[in-house]
């Protein structure tokens, strides 16, 4: 490694075709390199479940890209290493399995024990239902240099899963980077005579393809152009198909389906939308950052949380997707919000970015 060059490695949920994760790491290198320093003040490494794919996708940002289950590839980065980061994202989590938690834990630990300054980027935190997703999610976190958490509910998580410790780390409460995040534009299809209604959905036990195939058919009776917006192109585009041959068995239509096959194009659908309805965290967020008017599905605490920050309205309820109260709630969201409340919540990343220069500096 040439004198003076500092190697950080990103660790979270890429090369997965999840357009939100695939927007986080776009937005994390794009602010990296314009506050840390550029590619001879920085050398940026992802772990990535698509290793070429992510080194191709991001050339931009001048990275390079590890498979996130090469162990020697990983032990080889760490040994030059002069910072680990863990996030964003909701990593720390054991809602469905206490697999994610020990992953993402291992690999702190890991960077740890080679004596890498770790810090946690970003993230949001939990659910942790488990004593071994805590035991594990504690004994990481307390060999941490420094914790950022994107919501208030993460922080106060945090705290109290590193109380038994009595260790008191530097804490900071800042944004989704996607809300920094700076794409370059995309030349926009003309756009259509009816207001487009995007809807960014996912599996869910709330979600059925049924409900979601009856809210398709009374926008259109109220002259709206419905679309659904996978962000997964694995999971979300299966609904997307559910839902429309629950359409077509209804004897309608199949609504158009706008492919995220980056993060791009997903943050240019949400641009091309007049109202979006959100279940995917990040569809949210994007249309905050460009002043989409938007409806939150009420399913998650972190969709709830940003909602509640950025003041986007919540639906009633998440027991299930109830058709005609989401398209009276829809109809009822302002036209064009001039700006969501967002200035606070972007400047929230200038003290995290002065700890960790400070960090980089004594490495």
């Amino acid at each position: 490694m040439a004198a003076g060059l500092k190697k950080i490695l990103f660790s979270g949920y890429y090369g997965f075709d999840n357009a939100g994760d695939e927007a986080v790491l776009a937005a994390l290198c794009q602010i990296f390199r314009a506050n840390l320093g550029g590619a001879g003040q920085l050398e940026l490494v992802v772990l990535s479940a698509a290793p070429e794919k992510t080194a191709a996708a991001y050339a931009e940002y001048q990275i390079r890209a590890i498979n996130r289950w090469d162990k020697k590839a990983l032990r080889t980065e760490l040994a030059g290493a002069d910072l680990f980061c863990s996030g964003g994202g909701s990593l720390l989590q054991d809602v469905t399995s206490v697999r994610s938690v020990w992953y993402y834990t291992s690999l702190l630990r890991r960077a740890q024990k080679q004596g890498v300054p770790t810090i946690v980027l970003a993230q949001g935190l939990g659910p942790l239902r488990t004593g071994l997703g805590r035991w594990l999610t504690r004994r990481a976190l307390a060999k941490c240099r420094l914790l950022s958490w994107r919501d208030a509910a993460s922080k106060a998580l945090a705290e109290e899963i590193l109380a038994p410790t009595g260790i008191n780390l530097p804490d900071y409460l800042v944004c989704d980077p996607v809300l920094l995040w700076q794409p370059e534009p995309v030349v926009q299809p003309a756009g259509s005579a009816e207001p487009t209604v995007a809807l960014a959905l996912r599996p869910w036990a709330s979600m059925q393809p049924a409900a979601a195939a009856r809210l398709i058919e009374l926008l259109r009776q109220a002259g709206y152009r419905p679309v659904l917006l996978p962000y997964h192109l694995g999971e979300d585009e299966a609904l997307a198909e559910k839902i429309n041959a629950a359409v077509i068995a209804a004897g309608g239509q199949p609504a158009e389906i706008w492919r995220c096959a980056s993060p791009q194009a997903a943050w240019a659908a949400v641009g091309r939308a007049d109202l979006l309805l959100g279940m995917r965290l990040h569809s949210l967020i994007m249309a905050a950052a460009q002043g989409i008017p938007a409806l939150a599905f009420s399913y998650d605490p972190k969709v709830e949380a940003f909602a509640r920050q950025v003041q986007i309205p919540l639906t009633a309820s998440s027991a299930e997707l109830q058709p005609e109260q989401v398209l009276a709630q829809l109809q009822g969201v302002a036209a064009r919000p001039a700006a969501y409340p967002l200035g606070k919540l972007v400047g929230s990343w200038q003290p995290l970015l002065a700890a960790i220069k400070r960090l980089l500096a004594d490495k």
